[in-house]
């Protein structure tokens, strides 16, 4: 496991027509006389592209799509030419998934100047700028033309990119610097993840006839064949997968079927038109709705409560707070991959800052420990200083895309949606599974029920009293936010001499808490971490706790602020055990007991037989105090498995995400479900 990955940015020569040229490879990125015709020649019209886009279903309630996966991202040209001729031949309705790797990518900057040179692709290179990551090692998932068109991009090793991706391609663009002189991408373990990523008829194209790359595709089953080179190049190949003997689920689940996340059917099979209930209109809930609706599925949400957002979800101002490692681990990377998500969605939601402002974030260390991380974590470089850097000489971490949320305000956007209905004071009293008709599951709630192609529990802590579903490890954890009218802190700080200008900071501040900067003249700040205690009241000793936090971040003397006149508001964080949410299918302990019990004698036994399907139940809950960071991209994550397009997490994520994880480890242990 890697304990530090740094991006290395790439060796650029600019020439004289503007073209990039890369230093370490000794070879452009593009011909500027011919790139586009070269593109078009090479990955669109020999991967007979136009035509296939044209023969997606026209209805409007399926759930058409097409998913190209790319060796190397470059300059994004082939990814614009793909997006322009998809919006000019596909149905309306169908939606393209693009999937890209780069081991030196671009930054915003270059990528500016390299497609500068392409005016008529100009409005798709500037949404492509304007939503570009930032550059760090790891799966990056970007929404463009309104989710239509949706860019997946690893940047790191392309060997290591394709083996944390669980998709399904249809079309291979085999781009890169020529094999002569990048030979170390054209692996056979490559070649491996790109048949178990192919299914039968899918196809490639590459511009180069290199016999590395010709026997590489046709050791795992591609029929290749040679045709015509564009311009002046004498040769290309192209071809297509003629046979899959395993499934889609088997194919992802590399020995660990267990945590099978796909249904368990061909990708050619017919599938049915997803009409899901999301129970829950909290954080999890509300993203999970909003990135179906988002893809066209149509929505149904209930709510126990008389409001949206009514418990955890509820409070009335949020902070976007990852707190980043120092180590590159799999965990990190979705923790990173999910802040720079939900900063972009954010934004993207209230361009006019109405429940969203970035401000910023300061990070304080409590001790010389967290110093000592905070020094390591800027010392590896494992982020650019875009997502983090150094405050002040205090030591402090400044993360300039983090800021605060009206959490209920952005509950309410996500839900107002034409895709979604939601029902307040609806709670789930019974679901059932139906044996027969697209519909799986009856849900029912006081004297009703209706039918769905899927659920998805979004329920927190209220998720133990939904007795027909498996149990859960969750725990409630107490937290009392507090709240004071700025004028009366001014009035405070004035009779004892303190400055006024420490009441009003600029971006949000952590330490052994947080305070925001002001909201309709008000501080929120806190909040207590109170374990193993189930009151609900709001209490006059965690007020005063919420207090001296923030005197101290305020650097305020002690019991400079007056208690009589702060307010406070009680909610339940929904923790999991090992601090990571449970996302993804719910599956009976008994039906995982009797097919994988060879794991209690060999914990390191493998198996690609996906015995428990996926059937269409799902679960989102367990996001303890990053609800804001991880929500958005695991509600968007939930949305692709449903509608069985391309996950934005890393395979390895997906199984530390997977509810049957504390299953699994319980029959390795031989302890009892």
């Amino acid at each position: 496991m890697l304990t530090s990955y740094c991006l290395a940015s790439p060796q650029l020569n600019w020439g004289e027509d503007g073209a990039p040229h890369s230093t370490q490879f000794d070879d452009v990125y593009f011909d500027k006389n011919a790139g586009l015709e070269e593109t078009r020649y090479v990955f669109l019209q020999h991967n007979n592209l136009s035509e296939r886009w044209k023969k997606l279903t026209t209805d409007p309630a399926s759930n058409a799509h097409f998913t190209i996966a790319e060796t190397g991202f470059g300059t994004g040209l082939n990814f614009l030419c793909a997006w322009q001729a998809f919006i000019e031949d596909a149905p309306t309705n169908a939606s393209l998934h693009f999937i890209s790797v780069e081991k030196f990518p671009l930054d915003k900057a270059a990528l500016e100047n390299a497609l500068k040179m392409w005016p008529s692709l100009q409005p798709y290179s500037q949404a492509l700028i304007a939503h570009y990551p930032e550059l760090s090692h790891g799966l990056h998932r970007l929404e463009l033309a309104q989710g239509r068109i949706q860019l997946t991009l690893w940047f790191g090793e392309a060997e290591e990119g394709f083996a944390a991706l669980n998709a399904d391609v249809d079309a291979w663009f085999l781009d890169g610097f020529a094999p002569s002189k990048n030979p170390e991408m054209w692996s056979p373990s490559l070649f491996q993840h790109i048949h178990r990523l192919s299914h039968q008829g899918t196809s490639f194209a590459t511009f180069t006839a290199a016999g590395i790359v010709r026997r590489g595709l046709q050791e795992v089953g591609f029929e290749v064949r040679k045709v015509k080179g564009f311009g002046h190049k004498r040769e290309m190949a192209i071809g297509e997968l003629t046979q899959q003997s395993q499934s889609f689920s088997e194919r992802m689940s590399q020995g660990k079927a267990w945590f099978n996340v796909r249904p368990n059917k061909t990708a050619e099979s017919p599938s049915t038109t997803p009409e899901v209930l999301v129970v829950g209109a909290g954080l999890a809930g509300a993203t999970t709705a909003f990135a179906l609706a988002q893809q066209g599925v149509k929505v149904t949400v209930w709510e126990q409560g008389d409001s949206i957002a009514c418990k955890a979800s509820g409070n009335p101002q949020g902070m976007l707070y990852p707190k980043l490692a120092s180590q590159d681990t799999p965990i990190n990377r979705f923790y990173l991959s999910a802040y720079l998500y939900a900063s972009r969605l954010y934004s993207q939601l209230d361009d006019q800052a109405v429940f969203w402002q970035q401000c910023g974030l300061e990070q304080r260390p409590t001790n010389a420990k967290e110093q000592q991380r905070f020094t390591q974590l800027l010392n590896n470089k494992l982020y650019p200083e875009s997502i983090v850097r150094q405050y002040d000489d205090s030591g402090s971490l400044f993360l300039p895309l983090s800021g605060w949320v009206v959490l209920t305000e952005l509950c309410q956007k996500l839900l107002n949606h034409p895709q979604i209905k939601v029902s307040l004071r609806t709670r789930l009293s019974a679901l059932e599974k139906v044996k027969q008709g697209p519909h799986r599951w009856l849900a029912s709630h006081q004297s009703q029920q209706q039918h769905f192609s899927h659920v998805v529990i979004c329920t927190a802590n209220d998720t133990h009293d939904l007795d027909f579903l498996p149990s859960t490890p969750a725990y409630p954890i107490r937290g009392q936010v507090s709240y004071l009218p700025l004028d009366a802190a001014q009035q405070a700080c004035t009779s004892k001499n303190q400055p006024l200008a420490k009441l009003s900071p600029t971006h949000v501040l952590c330490q052994a808490g947080y305070v925001s900067p002001p909201l309709k003249d008000t501080l929120h700040f806190g909040a207590t971490y109170d374990i193993r205690d189930s009151d609900e009241s709001v209490r006059a000793e965690s007020q005063q706790r919420n207090l001296r936090i923030l005197e101290e971040l305020l650097h305020l003397p002690k019991e400079t602020l007056p208690e009589e006149q702060c307010g406070g508001r009680v909610s339940f964080r929904c923790a999991i055990p090992d601090y990571a949410p449970m996302v993804g299918p719910i599956a009976s302990p008994s039906e995982l007991q009797s097919h994988y019990a060879r794991l209690s004698k060999n914990a390191k036994w493998q198996s690609h037989q996906t015995h428990v399907d996926q059937e269409g139940l799902f679960i989102n809950i367990g996001h303890g105090s990053r609800g804001l960071v991880s929500t958005p991209l695991t509600g968007h994550y939930l949305a692709n498995l449903i509608t069985n397009t391309p996950s934005p997490l890393e395979q390895s994520i997906m199984d530390k995400l997977h509810p049957n994880r504390f299953a699994i480890r319980a029959i390795k242990r031989n302890e009892q479900l």
